[in-house]
């Protein structure tokens, strides 16, 4: 019948409409600011260069889109990326600099982001390139230089009032800059940058509102003092030599606090090293800090607010006491010294304990924990029959002190002649231990005597 016809066409029309209208490109669709918009939140230049291979479409947004995070390798081939380091840009560099400057050229309607990495060579068209990144009221300013020359900062980036943050890596100097005036920088991150004593406390006086701080292996500064800044949440201090005395960090809404001494510095004895941080921090991590005994527990005592702790290769503490009512998480990594460690923490929900072989008293006033537990040990040697004695009473030990619904243990073993690494899981039918893993590098000659001590210590009921 020719209604039926006329229905079955109008029918296929409606399924052909309908399926192009699902192969639509909703995006393609938007107007290009919009576009570049959407693709500003995206935050590595290469995630944003990836959007080019979906269609034209996105190969046009892509080549409109201003790059605002410029590294030498975007324009370099695969084959001379690895060579970048010791040869620099050699005959790309004119066609680098072209590149950059016709990138700011276009960028009429402001700058969210503005990311370098330059090397000495690029080094003198850098001032050019940020005084037309702060004519564009640039958001978030990023400079890595890899020069053995110092670069000095123009003071015109430290009296940016639109720059909200702020990251200097590598070769860059901060002196002689008499006024700082940040008033809306919210991150300031410092790697390798060259600052002294003065100067920093005068950037820091110009940040009103600085929330996060991060210093990493700023050589020349011998103290690290934070005014009372009331926003400051986070703070991080890491790589820092011998050469730091103080540590003081006055922030009232002071969060989370880090301080890394380095693995360079880790047999550097900085028992003079003055810590001292806002009695509201909740969450500390401390690594490769050395302190006594005593002078660890006075320091905790002055955190009641802690509820995170981390320690890593503290290597003078030998027998501490956590006592803390709303201490939530715990871990102790690689502080080879420890022999006695001592929980009054009855809000605990985590607790980590790694090293390389030593097997510490764990002793709490609040057993049985149902909580998170982990243990790991490291073994670079081939675990001797005594070894596995002590850590069968090691784990008797801490099945009393931890009650887990699930108890496992992870080895993971390795010989000479292995180049991959194997895993295997035996279930304990022993409570207390959630997850323990060994690492062993043994010969597999030990292969007997190692799962003939962890079988007795942890009387597995099955091995996968």
């Amino acid at each position: 019948m020719e209604w039926e016809r006329s229905f079955r066409r109008k029918a296929r029309k409606g399924e052909a409409g309908l399926a192009a209208e699902m192969d639509v490109d909703k995006f393609s669709t938007l107007p290009e600011h919009v576009q570049h918009h959407i693709l500003s939140f995206i935050p590595s230049i290469e995630e944003v260069a990836n959007t080019s291979l979906v269609s034209k479409s996105w190969l046009g947004t892509w080549r409109s889109f201003l790059i605002t995070d410029f590294k030498p390798w975007l324009i370099l081939p695969d084959a001379d990326v690895s060579d970048f380091m010791e040869t620099g840009l050699g005959e790309y560099g004119k066609s680098f600099v072209k590149f950059v400057d016709g990138a700011l050229m276009r960028s009429r309607e402001g700058m969210p982001r503005f990311g370098f990495f330059v090397n000495a060579e690029l080094a003198p068209h850098l001032d050019r390139w940020l005084g037309m990144a702060l004519d564009c009221h640039v958001k978030e300013l990023s400079i890595n230089i890899m020069s053995d020359l110092p670069y000095s900062i123009p003071a015109r980036v430290l009296s940016a009032h639109f720059i909200k943050t702020l990251t200097l890596t590598g070769g860059v100097e901060i002196d002689g800059i008499s006024a700082v005036s940040l008033p809306s920088l919210r991150l300031l991150h410092l790697v390798c940058t060259l600052i002294d004593n003065q100067m920093f406390q005068r950037l820091l006086g110009g940040c009103p509102l600085l929330e996060d701080l991060s210093l990493c292996s700023c050589g020349l500064l011998s103290e690290i003092k934070v005014p009372n800044l009331h926003y400051l949440e986070r703070v991080t201090v890491a790589g820092m030599g011998p050469e730091i005395k103080v540590v003081s960090i006055e922030a009232p809404g002071l969060e989370s606090f880090k301080l890394d001494r380095g693995y360079q510095y880790v047999r550097v004895r900085d028992i003079g090293l003055a810590v001292h941080v806002s009695p509201n921090v909740r969450c500390l991590e401390l690594l490769g800090l050395d302190q006594t005994d005593e002078q660890f527990c006075q320091f905790l005592s002055k955190l009641p607010l802690l509820e995170s702790l981390i320690l890593h290769r503290c290597m003078l503490l030998k027998r501490i006491e956590i006592s803390n009512p709303l201490l939530k998480k715990i871990s102790i990594e690689n502080c080879d010294n420890l022999v006695d460690i001592r929980m009054d923490t009855p809000k605990l929900l985590s607790f980590y304990y790694e090293t390389a072989d030593t097997l510490p008293s764990i002793w709490t006033e609040n057993s049985p924990y149902s909580c998170a537990t982990g243990f790991k040990f490291l073994l670079w040697r081939d675990p001797s029959a005594s070894w596995f004695q002590k850590f069968q009473e090691f784990v008797g030990r801490c099945s009393t002190a931890f009650r887990c619904l699930e108890s496992t243990v992870l080895l993971l073993e390795r010989d000479d002649e292995m180049e991959d690494e194997m895993t295997k899981k035996v279930v304990l039918s022993a409570p207390g231990i959630q997850h323990l893993k060994l690492m062993l590098v043994a010969s597999q000659s030990s292969y007997p005597l190692i799962l003939d001590g962890l079988f007795s210590a942890c009387r597995p009921t099955t091995f996968l």
